[in-house]
This record gives structure tokens, sequence and C-alpha cells, in this order.
């Protein structure tokens, strides 16, 4: 049996300088609001780590669609733009993403994750991942925008 483990921080310790940025770069466009809006997240603001980015969207059916997928995300777990979580991941891996996106989405606030790939041999990776909320033009907490940093570990620290 596989174990796949994940650890949360809720100090935003982040240890990866693009997530360290990506965390500025989200309170900065959120100013004052909860959130700021995807319209906010534009190329030219993440153009430093855009490869890393992911934006997910929560639709009516509660699920979720990836809307965008950085080239860095692409090459590593493979090209899931347009499609939605629960169509392309194995059902374990994709209700862990279903479980943290929920939250970073419910919460309001941005959730620091390190987790163990777990899908696609792809298990001696370890993700450092930033979940932050986003707001669809119309002001509505629908989004989430995630930068991910790889790393090749042994354990979870």
């Amino acid at each position: 049996m596989r174990r796949w483990d994940a650890m949360g921080d809720p100090l935003l310790g982040f240890e990866s300088k693009f997530l360290i940025d990506g965390l500025a770069i989200w309170r900065l466009q959120a100013g004052d609001a909860a959130a700021p809006s995807r319209a906010d997240m534009s190329a030219r603001v993440l153009k430093s780590f855009i490869g890393h980015v992911t934006i997910f969207e929560r639709t009516a059916d509660h699920r979720w669609l990836v809307r965008l997928m950085g080239t860095r995300m692409t090459s590593v777990i493979g090209e899931m733009q347009g499609k939605f979580v629960d169509e392309v991941l194995p059902r374990k891996a994709g209700r862990r993403w279903h479980v943290a996106l929920d939250a970073a989405l419910s919460g309001m606030h941005p959730l620091r994750l390190v987790s163990r790939v777990a899908f696609r041999d792809l298990d001696f990776l370890k993700a450092e991942i930033l979940l932050a909320p986003l707001l669809d033009d119309s002001g509505i907490p629908t989004m989430v925008f995630a930068v991910v940093a790889f790393r090749a570990g042994v354990g979870l620290d």
C-alpha cells in the first residue's frame, strides 16, 4: 500500500523563492479585498514564475476545471489545461486535490502544503504548494491560484 504524506503549514513558511514571491504578489494584488481577482493575476504580473502557476476554477456542479497550467507544471505532471481534475487524475489523487482546493477557496486565505506527488510514478518528488483564492469577474470567489515547486525528496519536513 502506498502512503501519501502531506502536511499543511498555517504560518506560510515557504522555502521556494517563487512561492514567497507568489504570496507577496497575491497579497499586493488583493490590497484591501479578501482576494485579488483573476484579472489582477495577469501573465505580466506573474512572469517570473508563470511556468509554475496553475489556476483552477470551481464550476457550478463543484468540479474543478484547470483554467491555466504553466509549462513547468505540464512538463512534470502532464497537460491538464481545459480538463476537469476528476477526469485526469486517479481517484485518490483527485480527491486530495479537491480537498485542498476547496479548503483554499472556503477559507478565503492562502495555504501552504507540502506533499508527495502521488500519481504517475512520481512519488520520488515532493511538492511545496501555495494555494490562494481568486475572485471571478463578478467578484465571487470561484478560483484558486496555485504555485508549485517540485524537488526530489525522501520524507516530508
